[in-house]
């Protein structure tokens, strides 16, 4: 008899669980538009283009400064430790998610007192977690079929519950799980590539700023002495209150600039202490550098190359794959719920009026749990992940908009700050040359003093100009390389069992559908 139960209940569970391998399918809706095969601003890749780490783009500036505060900020960031906390608890929450699969054991134990008919069923103080069916009972021994008069009893033993997933609706959820999994990754790497660009923009800015002070401090002193120059000659009655007042326009013009330039360096160079996960105080001065910050090449990249890096378009693919996989889920609930339960229990009873004595009982089951009546609960959720899904599409269009949109705003706009670069820097050259070739008249008692003089102070004007074209085009390439996806390397070896388990992200050219 015993055989023969055990016989078909393994029968019944081995088939149910082949049916393990079936799984919902979820049409993921497919991208609407094509993506172009290359950006206007910037041609084709050629086999003798530069080979350029994107992933740390910074080194391209040959400033160790520069390089060791942006490690530091990717170490220390408070963005990016915000992110590394979510990326473990998603993947804390994969595990949960995995534990569902599995069957759940169970150990306990029982010291009760009462009695029992003959006809109540017992478990001996242990059941079946869960929604699980009341197993068949196997008995292992002579079990008394009389009424048990008021005692006391102790048992112990152990159940295991099991849930097998016929239909892939775990399997959806823990899929599920493994997508959000990538996409915190994806926001690491998203919080890596800001703080990296955020911190090399206000190095470039702060190293302008003082370079600007440099150069306002040698204004400032000719200014100085412009004035002085022209009040000596008003007050020997060579000169008009006119070209005294003219002189004491350009010392004023250069003292206002001096504060301002201060309160600029003392923001970026407390912005970048706090990128760096330090107190605001703890930089007050910058290295000094012999060597002027040179942008390094940039790396023309096509439209496909540029949506594979992006970790924006790639954590909204991965968004929309963990919806997908949601759906699967909320579908399998139509469908019905198999489980496997045994339990083992073994203990003693101590009836008031006889003698004790041991008993044990073992139990082997399955069960099925049938979907009949809902009021409709189950496909209303079914619609509104649909509908999830269907925004996830549109977020995940919008994002490879973004993304083109950003870059083929860069390169425009680093295209039109490196003309206007070019421009300056021959302007402050001129502006050099005339203020020297006024110096120069006036050494050889051809010209007055002050021309050279106001000339110089011009010069300086224009230099200042150079400078700031100079940071406007390494901003833009910093901005560029942001842009492309540069910042972030490869992912840790913590989430490719996550990555294992999610089909791979398409290629750019592949985008139209995931």
């Amino acid at each position: 008899m015993i055989p023969s139960t055990l016989s078909r209940v393994a029968m019944a569970a081995a088939l149910l669980a082949l049916g393990g391998c079936t799984t919902i399918q979820v049409d993921v809706p497919p991208v609407s538009f094509a993506v172009p095969g290359q950006f206007d601003a910037v041609g084709e890749p050629t086999s003798g283009d530069p080979a350029i780490d994107i992933a740390r783009w910074w080194k391209g500036f040959g400033d160790p400064a520069l390089s060791e505060l942006v490690e530091a900020g990717l170490r220390h960031n408070s963005d990016v430790r915000i992110a590394l906390a979510r990326l473990a608890e998603a993947r804390a929450y994969l595990d949960v998610a995995d534990s569902t699969r599995q069957p759940a054991v169970e150990a306990g134990a029982s010291v009760s007192r009462g009695k029992q008919d003959a006809t109540t069923p017992s478990a001996a103080g242990l059941s079946l977690p869960g929604p699980l069916p009341l197993p068949i009972p196997i008995q292992t021994g002579d079990l008394p079929s009389a009424n048990i008069p008021w005692g006391n009893a102790r048992s112990h033993g152990v159940v295991m519950a099991w849930e097998l997933d016929v239909f892939g609706g775990l399997r959806a959820q823990s899929d599920m799980v493994a997508s959000l999994v990538l996409g915190a990754q994806e926001q690491v790497h998203g919080a890596r590539l800001l703080v990296a660009g955020d911190i090399a923009s206000n190095y470039i800015e702060a190293r302008a700023a003082m370079q600007r002070m440099a150069l306002l401090d040698e204004a400032i002193g000719v200014a100085t002495r412009l004035k002085a120059y022209a009040q000596g000659r008003f007050n020997a009655g060579q000169a008009t209150s006119s070209d005294v007042d003219r002189a004491e326009i350009e010392w004023l013009h250069a003292q206002s600039k001096k504060e301002p330039l201060q309160a600029l360096l003392h923001r970026h160079l407390k912005r970048l202490a706090v990128l760096t996960g330090r107190t605001p105080q703890s930089i007050q001065v910058l290295p000094v550098s012999a060597k002027s910050l040179v942008a390094p090449p940039l790396p023309p990249r096509l439209p496909g190359q540029v949506l594979e890096r992006r970790p924006d378009v790639r954590g909204a693919a991965y968004k929309l794959r963990a919806q997908a996989s949601k759906l699967g889920a909320a579908k399998s609930e139509l469908f019905p719920k198999f489980y496997l339960g045994l339990s083992s229990v073994i203990g003693r009873a101590y009836p008031d009026d006889a003698d004790s004595g041991g008993f044990s009982l073992q139990r082997i089951g399955v069960g099925v749990r049938l979907p009949i009546f809902h009021g409709g609960r189950i496909r209303a959720n079914i619609a509104a992940n649909q509908a999830q899904l269907d925004g996830l599409a549109v977020e995940y269009e919008k994002a490879i908009l973004s993304a083109l949109e950003d870059v083929e705003n860069a390169y425009v706009a680093k295209k039109a700050f490196d003309s206007q670069h070019r421009h300056l820097v021959r302007t402050a050259e001129l502006a050099r040359r005339v203020a020297d070739q006024r110096e120069a008249l006036f050494m050889r008692g051809q010209d007055l003093l002050q021309p050279a003089l106001e000339a110089r102070v011009k010069a300086f004007e224009r230099e200042d100009e150079r400078v700031r074209a100079d940071t406007d085009h390494l901003l833009y390439t910093v901005q560029l390389y942001k842009a492309l996806g540069g910042g972030w390397r490869a992912e840790e070896p913590q989430v490719e069992a996550a990555k294992e388990r999610v089909e791979p992200l398409p290629s750019g050219e592949e985008v139209r559908g995931l």
